[in-house]
């Protein structure tokens, strides 16, 4: 039993060298078999409205950011984890329309210049100041339909739209819900924050005030006479009274409105979720009708070379341990 035991300890420690040696002249090698993938064309549309200058995003590596700087981060890491073939396009909303600034193109050729392009967004692009949201949906929806079928829309914004659209006013998509793939990722938090004026280079030169946005009635509000509005306010003269819905955030305040997202979502029958993680971003891209599989390379030179460190590892354990595990291999064998 002893002779046994020994020889085995002997023998052990070279059988698991040897698989060291070959696991890593595979890592070497780096053979990549052919795997099935799912690869899709997304264009990711990014809100640089001036909402989305808020900080209260929380930041890669603490803090806060702005919620456009998360969004940007946010399309990044997808572009990291997405698999060679995908296609990626970029654009921009304002006001009330989204434009194309990049098609698709296949974002492992062209990865550089993908990531810079985001980086380099900016509020300061946008041609107009005010937010319409349920248009700019539409507008970029309209876009993929009309000059990128078989692309799925992915929306960055924080659905906080300024002046606020009037609910009797909401407008109606131009296509059946559903007709277009399509996800929005909600940015920043839902507490309200301020809303930062940028001055020159970008820079947050102070916040807008409750007097600055009290000019601005709901967009889309009920048009009415002067005599209509006496009558409905009892001889009050609406005139001058705010239209915007009761219990609404205040016009110099932000949030992420998350029940604006829902409604867009259920109106186009795409989907929507916060901004998390990149697996969470990544499996609700990937979730997205319109992929298809192709088969593409595969590289295991990782894990190869993780299993080969593992097995040096375990071939330099002294002989006493190799004692103990042969007998404990035996003990279980009867």
């Amino acid at each position: 039993m002893a002779g046994a035991l020994a020889r085995a300890a002997r023998r052990g420690p070279v059988r698991v060298l040897a698989a060291a040696c070959v696991l890593l002249a595979l890592a070497l090698l780096d053979p990549q078999p052919p795997m099935p993938v799912a690869v899709g064309s997304y264009f990711f549309v990014f809100d640089i409205t001036q909402s989305m200058n808020v900080e209260d995003a929380r930041a890669p590596g603490g803090g806060t950011a702005s919620r456009l700087a998360q969004a940007r981060a946010a399309a990044q890491e997808l572009l990291a984890r997405l698999p060679c073939g995908t296609e990626v396009g970029l654009g921009v909303f304002t006001e009330r329309r989204s434009l194309a600034l990049l098609t698709p193109v296949e974002i492992c050729v062209h990865r550089t210049a993908l990531d810079q392009s985001i980086a380099t967004l900016d509020a300061r692009m946008a041609w107009a100041a005010d937010s319409h949201l349920y248009y700019g949906l539409y507008s970029a929806l309209d876009l993929l339909r009309d000059h990128l079928p078989g692309s799925a829309l992915v929306l960055f914004t924080d659905g906080d739209q300024s002046p606020p659209l009037h609910p009797d006013r909401i407008p109606a998509p131009g296509a059946p819900p559903g007709s277009t793939p399509g996800l929005l990722l909600g940015a920043g938090s839902v507490l309200p924050a301020p809303v930062p004026r940028l001055g020159e280079g970008g820079r947050i030169a102070g916040y807008w005030g409750v007097n600055d946005a009290a000019g601005y009635a709901s967009a889309g509000g009920p048009v009415l006479s002067v005599a209509d509005m006496e009558a409905l306010a009892a001889g009050t003269d609406l005139r001058n009274a705010p239209q915007r819905v009761a219990g609404a955030v205040p016009a110099h305040l932000s949030a992420r409105r998350d029940e604006v997202l829902a409604d867009l979502a259920r109106r186009t029958g795409i989907a929507w979720q916060p901004l998390g993680d990149g697996g969470a971003n990544l499996a609700a891209l990937q979730a997205l009708p319109g992929a298809r599989r192709v088969q593409r390379p595969r590289s295991f030179r990782g894990a190869l070379a993780l299993a080969a460190a593992a097995c040096l590892a375990l071939a330099l354990l002294p002989e006493g341990s190799w004692r103990r595990l042969s007998l404990l291999m035996q003990r279980k064998r009867t």
